[in-house]
């Protein structure tokens, strides 16, 4: 599903000469003009990072946390305990059709009053749109907040330093998807922690009509200046997406590609179940376990739409391919989409995303989806590159450690 909005922060992005790309219909920043340098600051300083391409679904009402519980994979509400996760904290969940494909991925960050389902700005009306069918008397209000709410983020060991110095205080989160309000040269910011980058990360979620006064005062006062060094630097799509390959994180829609809902009160017969689970990769949408994320974003105690088969899955610890990270012997860059091949030219998988690593003397990485066994650690692959066949070897990610953070 394509989705237009205008990004409240183009022209200050145009003004500063900025490269703009397409990310569906949103234009997103490729790059402020130094993709080197913009690199360097999320390892070495901080990168201040425009995401249009992220929004925000709120829930309100008593009942949003046991009705998330119900239809995400991971643990919203404690059914044994009877609570609910606590203010302050968020957790990593997908929503799954029945056939225990991902439709979308979230992270799901509760502030005490409200429940902020932070997403891809595409799936926003469509997790909206499906999840009010599943409501029947439950007290759940969803509320779109595409276009009302703006998500800039932080990425770098200085990141922390960068809110100190905005907020006038000390400043962590240093759990995953903590989340916190708190204010930034006097706005109420929603703050919560994702380390996307394998580096320190903080994502501030501001009312769009006071973003641009963020980025502005955030760059003004803490950028790079002409002459002499600053805390943060703005970044664009080039840069980041660099970073995110070498910590091994996946994206939606560009590594996980996502299925279609199903109507609630479907069901799965034996052989649609049967065939979710053995599939060679033909049908639509990815499974949990295919990811190399299900540790961090599945619960495999309770119920929700799709875990018959992500459990059974689990249990039998058997799926037919899964994500993984490649290094390549050179510089020479596949392309996402490009076939893997073994030593015998028999096509076993394909490239979803690939970079050139500075962290990792220049060699090209990848990450791609393997047939089992392939995606074993260790097995050497080969994929065309620059018109050339290039050796390359299955690695552990991410490719690139943090070791203050990890």
């Amino acid at each position: 599903m394509s989705t237009q909005l205008p990004n409240p922060l183009l022209s200050k992005h145009r003004d500063a000469g900025a490269e703009m790309q397409a990310f569906d219909q949103i234009e997103i920043v490729s790059t402020f003009g130094n993709p080197g340098m913009e690199y360097g600051a999320i390892y070495e300083g901080c990168g201040l990072m425009d995401m249009p391409h992220r929004a925000v679904l709120e829930l309100t009402g008593t009942d949003r946390l046991p009705f998330l519980n119900n239809l995400v994979s991971n643990v919203t509400w404690d059914k044994n305990t009877k609570r609910s996760m606590p203010a302050g904290t968020g957790v990593h969940a997908y929503f799954l059709n029945l056939r225990g494909r991902i439709v979308a991925d979230m992270n799901v960050l509760e502030l005490g009053d409200r429940t902020l389902v932070e997403t891809d700005v595409r799936k926003v009306e469509l997790l909206r749109s499906t999840w009010d069918k599943y409501l029947f008397v439950e007290k759940v209000v969803m509320t779109s907040r595409v276009g009302a709410l703006h998500e800039l983020s932080l990425h770098g060991p200085k990141a922390e330093d960068v809110l100190r110095h905005a907020s006038g205080a000390r400043f962590t989160l240093p759990a995953p998807l903590a989340v916190s309000q708190g204010r930034l040269f006097g706005l109420d910011v929603a703050i919560f922690r994702d380390d996307v980058c394998g580096v320190p990360g903080y994502h501030l979620i501001v009312p769009t009509e006071q973003s641009q006064f963020l980025w502005t005062t955030l760059v003004s006062r803490l950028g790079f200046a002409a002459i002499g060094k600053g805390l943060l630097r703005p970044i664009g799509w080039a840069a980041f997406n660099a970073a995110r390959i070498e910590a091994g994180r996946p994206l939606l829609d560009i590594d996980i590609p996502s299925a279609t809902p199903d109507r609630p009160g479907a069901r799965l017969n034996p052989t649609e179940a049967s065939a979710a689970e053995t599939s060679a990769g033909t049908t639509t949408g990815i499974l949990p376990a295919e990811t190399g994320q299900a540790a961090r974003a599945v619960s495999y105690t309770k119920c929700y739409v799709g875990q018959e088969i992500v459990a059974r899955m689990h249990a039998r610890g058997v799926f037919a391919k899964q994500l993984v990270g490649i290094k390549m012997e050179s510089d020479a860059l596949p392309l996402a989409g490009a076939s893997i091949y073994d030593d015998k030219d028999n096509a076993i998988g394909a490239v979803t995303s690939s970079t050139i690593s500075p962290m990792l003397g220049g060699h090209s990485i990848c990450l791609g989806y393997l047939k089992k066994p392939y995606f074993a650690i260790g097995t050497k692959v080969r994929i065309p590159a620059e018109g050339a066949i290039k050796n390359g070897e299955v690695v552990k990610t991410p490719f690139v450690c943090d070791d203050a953070n990890n």
